[in-house]
């Protein structure tokens, strides 16, 4: 009986009757099944009760194909009959046959039950543990939402449980050889083969060839899930064995035999897909879990089916054990397809993870093939949304972005009200995604239809109100603007939503710039459409106007809405309509400048309003009136140059101030085409600088106790910047108020023309480096036609600035300036009034510090006898204060070497050979300092003798330099001499010598410290104490029998245990030459 071209409910009736027995002649009764070799009571099969099952593929135990022969003990050649089908379902990602949830009907399920139900009463069944439920539930990938993470699952017990029953069912234990492998099976197939070498075609060739492919699969399935490292305990030994056991049914069984390896070559099939895409990056608990259940479903069939050939007797129940397993394999094979989809998932996840690029991406889902599935099951629609994001950002225009959109958007469409797969935001976002993608690929009629049955959804589930419908409503009129005839609603739903009352909604600032977008897509769909266009601009000023009113000027919206309205004005190319645009340019520049002050956001403006001038052709307009601008800003005076349009700016400029500056610059040079890198820092660094400098001239102005040098240099570094910068009116008006400024400082008396000359070269050589020798001269020279008008207060300020050129210019003009320096010090010497002593004092101090920062620096070929004693005292005092000892050492060298033709007194040679003497053992010259002090106390001892006041001093400077060197025999041996030198002195001698007492006492006091200090470094000393207390004595005696000596001091001064004095060598706290004439 041929059942194929019965529609499918019939088929599926059909197929019940067989099993209730209403087909008595071609199957077994029921009561014959009772009779049957029966299992355990209490194994009952629930493995059905959680799934949909469909109808009995084509070909099944009722096919109409007559069984071939087999040589294999073949005795079953009943004829099989059952019906033939061909159901083809379009699902997925393309126009494949795939398996879905959905694709049964109630009265299809019903019947199956029931013929499954008699199948059952064979007790071939799963465990009713609820991994294994979920194992089979073909609902369960439906589900879960996006936290699902997979099912717990053990494979090892699993497979224990399957041979736990077929020990139940067989009533032995299953004994399967845990060794055998792939190989092992392949190599029986092919002994089978050479065997019994059936005939090509034969049913025992089909079952040899089903069974070698399976093996072959098989295989390779193992290996790649052994590359992840994913347990299978003994799973594959346990499958091989049974299939060598199922080959040995070919005989008896011959054609379920081959239908149960044909059905099982294709699940294995679906897993060979999915293992060719694998790799050992990929494990995961996930990946993990969709192998071991494909493992755990094959061990169940396999197991199940062995105990079912192995436990019928009859030919008759081949046709059960095909129902049986085919039944099964339509849910295995369905599980299998929803596991694909999983890995498929997982394995995009992986991408994800890894940051992968999106040329990869395109090669994974080309490989891909079918995705099996009608939708994207709920927990994996993230991982899907992310992928098809990716895909738009750079490959929007291949076609797997559009098939792949349209997966997910139908996937969400199915699943968004059961799961929380996404937010709003995220659907909305692939919504306005898919819209783009849908355009690139010019689906319009598809992109129309999404555009409107969103925006129907949004209304149905968010209201009117709420923010999203606006975005659908303006998604959707984007779309109509563009089709020739309904353009018309997209006016109307422009129109609808200008009216809107953002006062009834929560989100009032997002509502408010949808309705910006809403109103500004309207004034260009007027323009854009003749009947409409006089509507435009009516439109753009109300809401140019009330953002301003809302909003600051220099918010981002309000220079939109001002963008807008240029725009739809230069598209007019009419005069009228250029002049209209600049008028409202200029309005927004005035408020702009009175209202913001930062910045960065003034020169990002800047850029925006240069870019429309030069987009109206309007630069010199634009460049005319900023310059108006700047200049009442500058001079703070209103302009007679009203703007292009007529409009007048004078009230509103009157709030402005230097701040704004940052603007015009940006503005100006914008405008004139002068844009450069960091142009922004270079006017910031203007301004400031102009700022800075302008303060520092109004404190000048303000401040006339400041020196007059200082206030002209704040002048003139501000003419020198304005110069820079071309701005020469500002110069012209800031040099005549310098000029009245200097002249008003300066006496009466000096000549205009040397105060203009100095006046000119300060402000030419403020800003230079090294300035010209000129200015120093003028400078020089108005400061001593000052000082000889008696103004020597001004004099002194103009000999200050003028200190300030000595150091630039000594270096490099030595010559020149050595002179410049001898005139001042020669001028400033002369003067001996007493009416302003502390100004002259000061003139000539400093005038002696610039002479000796002047010859400090050059060569001393200088005649120092010409400089007048007063001047030339205060020269060495400044440089012993400096401690500058090389060139104190060569004025004094010089002086001392040019001693002999000067008429110089005694008392002057000396003080300045001691001087000498001092400065040489002070800057290191010990040996010459030492040498010179014994010359000169050698001709004194000569000339005036050895107690004379110049002889004793000098003595004493020589013992005192031998203490500090450490020579202390050296400097006792000097004082014991003096002291000899009083004790032998005669009564005439004595008698004239007041100072005699003050002398020994001086002298005895530095004999015993040195004395002492010999001592104390051990050194040698050919006289003992007696010969210094008899010296002492002598002394005493000496000026004690010629002057009464009274002081106690005295006499503890000449105990050899008395009072001593440290007589070693220290800097004079003034090095100036100790005399009062002049040399």
């Amino acid at each position: 009986m041929v059942l194929a071209s019965m529609p499918s409910s019939k088929a599926v009736l059909m197929f019940a009757d067989i099993f209730f027995g209403r087909e008595t002649d071609n199957m077994l009764s029921q009561a014959k099944l009772h009779q049957l070799e029966s299992a355990p009571s209490n194994v009952k099969s629930n493995w059905l009760t959680t799934v949909q099952t469909r109808p009995i593929r084509s070909g099944s135990v009722s096919s109409d194909d007559e069984p071939a022969e087999s040589i294999i003990h073949h005795h079953d050649t009943e004829s099989i009959v059952a019906p033939a089908r061909s159901s083809v379902f379009e699902y997925g990602t393309g126009t494949t046959t795939v398996l879905s949830h959905r694709d049964f009907s109630s009265a299809t399920t019903r019947h199956a039950s029931q013929a499954m139900s008699i199948i059952s009463k064979r007790d071939f069944s799963f465990s009713s543990s609820s991994y294994a439920s979920e194992l089979y539930d073909t609902q369960a990938i439906w589900k879960h939402g996006v936290d699902y993470e997979g099912f717990s699952f053990e494979l090892d017990s699993h497979m224990q449980r399957a041979i736990d029953r077929y020990s139940r069912v067989c009533g032995k234990p299953l004994d399967f050889a845990r060794s055998v492998t792939s190989k092992e099976f392949l190599a029986m197939v092919t002994n089978e083969r050479l065997r019994y070498m059936p005939e090509k075609g034969s049913r025992l060739d089909k079952t040899l060839k089903k069974a070698e492919a399976f093996a072959k699969k098989f295989d390779k399935i193992m290996t790649a899930i052994k590359m992840i490292e994913v347990s299978t305990y003994d799973s594959s030994a346990l499958v091989l064995s049974s299939c060598k056991t199922l080959l040995g049914f070919a005989g008896k069984y011959s054609f379920a035999v081959e239908r149960f390896f044909t059905v099982l070559d294709d699940a294995t099939a679906t897993v060979v897909k999915m293992v060719e895409k694998l790799e050992a990056s990929h494990a995961s608990h996930r990946v993990t879990s969709i192998f071991q259940s494909f493992l755990a479903m094959i061990v169940d069939i396999v197991v199940d089916i062995t105990a079912s050939f192995g436990t019928h007797r009859s030919s008759g129940s081949e046709k059960t054990i095909v129902a049986q397993f085919e039944s099964r394999f339509e849910i295995i094979i369905l599980r299998l397809t929803q596991l694909k989809a999983e890995f498929h998932m997982c394995h995009l996840n992986h991408w994800l993870e890894c940051h992968g690029s999106v040329d990869s991406l395109l090669i994974i889902l080309r490989g891909f093939g079918d995705f099996g599935l009608d939708s994207c099951p709920p927990a994996y629609i993230s991982i899907l949304m992310k992928v098809c994001l990716s895909l738009h950002k750079s490959h929007s225009e291949h076609s797997e972005t559009l098939t792949w959109f349209r997966f997910l958007w139908n996937s969400i469409e199915k699943h968004r009200h059961n799961h929380e797969i996404i937010s709003s935001e995220q659907w909305f976002e692939v919504y306005q995604e898919y819209l783009i993608i849908l355009g690139v690929h010019e689906q319009h009629n598809e992109r129309l239809h999404l555009a409107e049955s969103f925006r129907a959804v949004i209304l149905a589930d968010f209201g009117a109100t709420h923010a999203y419908y606006i975005r659908a409503s303006i998604e959707f009129a984007k779309i109509l603007e563009i089709d020739t005839v309904r353009y018309v609603e997209a006016v109307s739903i422009y129109e609808e939503l200008c009216q809107f009352d953002i006062h009834c909604c929560d989100e009032g600032d997002s509502i408010i710039a949808l309705l910006e977008i809403a109103k500004y897509r309207l004034s260009v769909l007027f323009e854009s459409h003749c009947d409409l266009g006089h509507r435009a601009e009516t439109l753009l000023v109300d809401s140019f106007v009330s953002l301003k009113w809302e909003l600051s000027y220099s918010h981002e919206k309000v220079l939109v809405a001002l963008t807008r309205i240029v725009d739809y004005h230069r598209k007019q190319k009419r005069r009228e309509s250029i002049s209209v645009a600049i008028k409202v340019i200029e309005e927004y520049i005035v408020g702009l400048l009175v209202e913001e002050r930062n910045e960065i956001v003034l020169f990002d403006i800047a850029r925006s309003l240069a870019k429309m001038y030069r987009e109206l052709s309007s630069v010199e307009f634009g460049i005319k009136f900023i310059q108006t601008l700047k200049e009442e800003v500058l001079m703070g005076e209103k302009s007679k140059v009203e703007g292009f349009c007529g409009f007048g700016h004078e009230d509103r400029l009157a709030h402005l101030d230097r701040r704004c500056f940052i603007f015009i610059h940006a503005f100006e040079q914008l405008l004139c085409g002068y844009e450069r890198e960091n142009m922004l820092d270079i006017i910031i660094r203007d301004v400031y600088t102009e700022t800075c400098l302008y303060e520092a001239w109004s404190v000048s102005v303000r401040t006339s106790s400041r020196p007059i040098h200082m206030r002209l240099a704040a002048g003139a570094r501000l003419i020198a910047f304005l110069e820079l910068k071309g701005r020469q009116t500002e110069v012209r008006k800031l040099r005549t108020d310098m000029w009245e400024m200097f002249k008003g400082f300066c006496s009466t008396s000096v000549s205009s023309e040397s105060l203009w000359q100095l006046f000119e070269l300060t402000l030419s050589n403020v800003n230079k480096k090294i300035v010209h020798i000129d200015i120093l001269e003028r400078l020089v020279e108005v400061s001593l036609q000052v000082y000889k008008a008696k103004d020597f207060k001004v004099s002194l300020q103009l000999l200050k600035w003028s200190q300030v050129y000595f150091r630039q210019l000594t270096k490099t003009k030595h010559s020149h300036v050595v002179k410049l320096a001898f005139k001042i010090s020669e001028s400033f010497s002369r003067r001996h009034t007493h009416d302003h002593d502390h100004v002259i004092l000061e003139l000539q101090q400093i005038s002696s510090e610039i002479l000796v920062e002047v010859l400090k620096v050059g060569r001393l070929d200088i005649d120092f006898g010409t400089i007048p004693f007063d001047q030339l005292n205060v020269i060495i005092r400044l440089l012993g204060e400096r401690k500058n000892f090389s060139m104190l050492e060569r004025i004094l060298q010089y002086l001392w070497d040019t001693r002999m033709s000067r008429n110089w007194s005694g008392a002057a040679t000396v003080a300045t050979g001691r001087r000498l003497c001092e400065v040489k053992f002070a800057a290191g010259h010990q040996s010459a300092a030492m040498s010179l002090i014994e010359s000169i106390c050698y001709n004194l001892r000569d000339v005036y003798g050895s107690l004379h006041h110049l002889t004793v001093d000098c003595e004493t400077l020589r013992a005192s330099f031998h203490n500090t060197c450490g020579n202390h025999k050296a400097a006792r041996d000097i004082h014991v001499h003096l002291l000899e030198q009083i004790g032998n002195m005669d009564s005439d001698a004595i008698s004239g010598r007041d100072d005699l007492a003050e002398l020994v006492t001086d002298q005895a006091k530095r004999l015993k410290w040195a004395h002492h200090s010999h001592q104390s470094k051990a050194g040698e000393d050919d006289k003992d104490e007696s010969f210094y207390l008899s010296i002492l004595r002598n002394a005493q005696s000496s000026v004690g029998g010629h002057h009464r000596v009274e002081s106690a001091s005295f006499g503890d001064a000449l105990k050899l245990d008395g009072e001593k004095m440290e007589t070693k060598w220290k800097h004079p706290e003034n090095w100036s030459l100790p005399v009062r004439e002049v040399l």
